[in-house]
């Protein structure tokens, strides 16, 4: 069994319990568990119970924010402290972890061997920065034998000086192979280096990379710098991310093929139900023989109908566009044909020569219609745009598209994200795509997003 003693800092007693609960059941001591709702409960804990490690809610009865960590760190300044995260805070804690924090878990991917894990792990790295401080010769003998894959690195570079066996096994490389080496080596297009090496003390990056074999690994490195040393160096924790964000890739599939499935329900229900009603009622209608003052009531009724079930058929469209399944380049034709035919704007497609559907490979490309969609809708809505224009060209890895317009733009810093840009940010994560919108007043709005084609 476990003895590690365990604050759980939360407010919500329901999911305190649970936490204590899922603790026991992977052999922390429910006796070496203690839980407390405010600063002033852990004030009066410190009496009779130090902690090993503290969970922290940032926002409890009498304390939010960074403020939370700074007072519990002053309370029991030799404990592990791992962030209890919300996703409303999730940034947040990525601050305090880089403050010091040994780490945060979102809490709605709690469960026991994740908690056993994170607990362990953090333990140990603050076992670790101890044992550096206090010698050299420790600090190695730790070093090598740590469970976490570790690195020394030189210069802004990134050359790596020193290896232990666990980053090795991550790498999948035979001793000493990484010597030599920078860390840069191994990332995929697309990453950007750190940022302000000489300037800064510590940093916390995450990198989509690819081993010598093949391998494709999302970790997350937190580098620090050695001040002792005459020379830029630094060393590197590196957290394996991979199975954690393939979790989450598959569960934003599934609930992607839930919602699109949902949608492709209510079209048919639309098309084959309320609409051959729609149609049936209008050919009843249009038998009727009105009476002299009837006839304008008539033709307003006549006029309404038909506006109803053309709007009915444009809602099942969208909601279910057939042209998609001949392709994403076939639908997004039809889609600007359809936009240029209403005459508000000129829609204009360019694809780089030699571009085919294959070149889609295993793309979201539903979701990618959806988003090209919405951003047009968008701009045709809000923007006041004259001309909209899609370019998509590819590398060796990736597919890039760009959709633009020239409207009225907005200010990226100051604009109330609505309903159409949630929807587009929501389906670029859930398509793993990387994208962003840039714009300013006055100089109408771009999207970019590059997609990796082996995803």
């Amino acid at each position: 069994m476990d003895s590690t003693q365990i604050l759980v800092v939360e407010d919500d007693s329901t999911f305190a319990d649970i936490v204590q609960f899922q603790l026991s059941t992977v052999g922390f001591l429910s006796h070496n568990i203690l839980s407390v709702q405010s600063l002033s409960e852990a004030r009066e804990a410190e009496i009779e119970f130090i902690p090993d490690v503290i969970l922290l809610d940032l926002n409890i009865l009498d304390s939010n924010g960074i403020t939370t960590y700074d007072s519990i760190v002053s309370i029991f300044p030799k404990a592990s402290v791992i962030v209890l995260s919300g996703m409303d805070d999730r940034s947040l804690a990525l601050q305090i972890v880089a403050k010091g924090a040994q780490d945060y878990i979102l809490k709605s991917d709690i469960k026991p061997d994740l908690l056993e894990k994170t607990i362990k792990y953090g333990v140990l790295r603050r076992k670790l920065k101890e044992e550096l401080e206090f010698s050299e010769k420790k600090y190695k003998d730790v070093f090598y034998k740590s469970p976490m894959p570790m690195f020394k690195l030189r210069g802004t570079s990134l050359e790596i000086s020193m290896a232990n066996k666990a980053s090795e096994e991550l790498y999948d490389v035979a001793n000493g192979e990484l010597i030599g080496l920078s860390f840069y080596e191994f990332n995929s297009i697309g990453n950007t280096p750190f940022v302000g090496l000489e300037a800064n003390a510590s940093f916390k990056k995450e990198f989509i990379q690819e081993t010598f074999q093949g391998k494709e690994l999302i970790v997350e490195v937190i580098l620090n710098k050695l001040e002792s040393s005459d020379d830029l160096e630094f060393i590197a924790q590196v957290i394996d991310r991979t199975d954690e964000v393939f979790f989450e890739k598959r569960k934003n599939e599934v609930i992607s093929q839930a919602e699109e499935s949902e949608k492709k329900k209510i079209a048919r229900e639309l098309h084959d139900g309320l609409g051959q009603n729609m149609v049936l009622l209008n050919l009843l209608f249009q038998s009727l023989k009105p009476s002299d003052e009837q006839e304008g009531q008539y033709q307003e009724i006549s006029s309404l109908l038909q506006s109803c079930i053309r709007e009915l058929k444009e809602i099942a469209y969208s909601l279910l566009p057939p042209e998609l399944e001949n392709g994403f380049l076939n639908a997004l034709n039809r889609f600007a044909n359809r936009i240029n035919t209403l005459g508000k704007v000129n829609f204009v497609i360019t694809i780089e020569d030699g571009f085919k559907e294959a070149d889609f490979g295993n793309i979201d490309k539903f979701n990618l219609y959806r988003i090209v969609q919405e951003f047009v809708n968008n701009s045709m809505k809000h923007a006041h745009a004259n001309n909209l224009t899609v370019e998509i060209k590819r590398t060796e890895h990736e597919v890039l598209i760009v959709v633009s317009d020239d409207g009225v733009g907005f200010d990226n810093e100051k604009v109330i994200k609505g309903l159409g840009i949630q929807n587009i940010q929501h389906r670029i994560k859930m398509a793993n795509i990387r994208g962003e919108i840039q714009s300013s007043l006055g100089n109408g709005a771009i999207l970019k997003m590059a997609i990796n084609k082996f995803n």
